[in-house]
């Protein structure tokens, strides 16, 4: 990876039932102070599977009408608790968000539980991002210069295919591409922990298991603080965490730990007075607290 590039992602792990989405009229008004729209490409696939409604494994783009001038790309990867969640979800401001700041905006759709779990999930946002670097110029972006972004489960995705290289690899990508990662309100960073503090039964138990099963070994797999390793080239990494959520406080500290371990630039930002939802929503939002933390990361990643 080249020195001062980063990739960055953003995201979160959360409950379903915290997953429905919700505007309010302050918002909806806050979202038109920008007088530069968006061009949009809705729906473009990525990747065709057999048997699979093309609705998972497509991706919505958000660029500028001028297409010559490459800019950064921020790479959104939507929550749900890995079985529910659109790319479409909380849109509210981040388009214009990204637009005003001179950014593209890819977000992407992958397959959801119980139909597979892991790692599917995590190969198709692999693949989407292979097909984005691809496909960057043609909507005027810049392939060397992507920001991944995920919310909840998306949050866990991001940063395991920054850190697990077999993941991109598949599809002809590498980590040292990923510039950086930023988390919003994660909590499932370490699956054997996290597998082991849940209850017996219950919504997060089922959700957690459904994803990612029983088996030790792929939970491990599937874990970006203890795939994160030293001497392994990952990008610049920012987690938040909401609120008083104590497992997302723990594991995200953790994961900076890990990937502060690797060498990389590494930081950890509380949001006190956000929730597990208010967090992502609010996320474009002109004099958001959270939205100017994580506009100075990227700034000082992009070139």
């Amino acid at each position: 990876m080249r020195p001062g590039r980063f990739m960055i992602v953003v995201g979160g792990l959360g409950m379903i039932l915290g997953c429905a989405a919700f505007i309010t009229h302050e918002d909806s008004a806050s979202a038109s102070h920008s007088s530069i729209s968006p061009i949009e490409q809705k729906d473009v696939a990525y990747i065709e599977r057999e048997g699979v409604d093309t609705k998972y494994t497509s991706l919505d783009i958000y660029h500028h009408e001028d297409t010559e001038t490459l800019r950064p790309i921020v790479f959104y990867i939507h929550g749900g608790g890995w079985a529910i969640g659109d790319k479409a979800a909380a849109m509210y401001a981040k388009p214009r968000w990204a637009i005003r700041n001179g950014w593209a905006l890819v977000s992407v759709n992958y397959r959801l539980s119980p139909d597979v779990m892991h790692p599917e999930h995590a190969r198709d946002v692999s693949a989407a991002f292979a097909w984005v670097r691809e496909h960057a110029e043609e909507f005027g972006g810049d392939p060397d210069q992507i920001a991944v972004m995920g919310h909840s489960a998306g949050a866990h995705l991001a940063a395991i295919i920054a850190c697990n290289e077999d993941l991109l690899a598949e599809f002809g990508s590498t980590t040292d591409q990923i510039a950086g990662v930023v988390l919003l309100d994660g909590a499932g960073y370490n699956l054997p922990e996290r597998m082991e503090s849940l209850p017996k039964r219950g919504l997060a138990t089922k959700m957690y298991t459904e994803a990612f099963g029983d088996n030790p070994e792929l939970w491990e797999s599937a874990s970006p603080t203890l795939q994160a390793k030293p001497g392994d080239h990952l990008g610049a990494f920012l987690a938040i965490h909401a609120g008083d959520r104590e497992e997302s406080a723990a594991q995200s500290k953790a994961l900076v730990k890990a990937w502060a371990a690797t060498g990389v630039r590494a930081e950890l930002h509380h949001a006190p007075d956000k929730t597990h939802m208010t967090l992502n929503h609010r996320l474009g939002y002109r004099g958001d607290r959270e939205t100017k933390r994580i506009e100075l990361f990227l700034e000082s990643i992009f070139d």
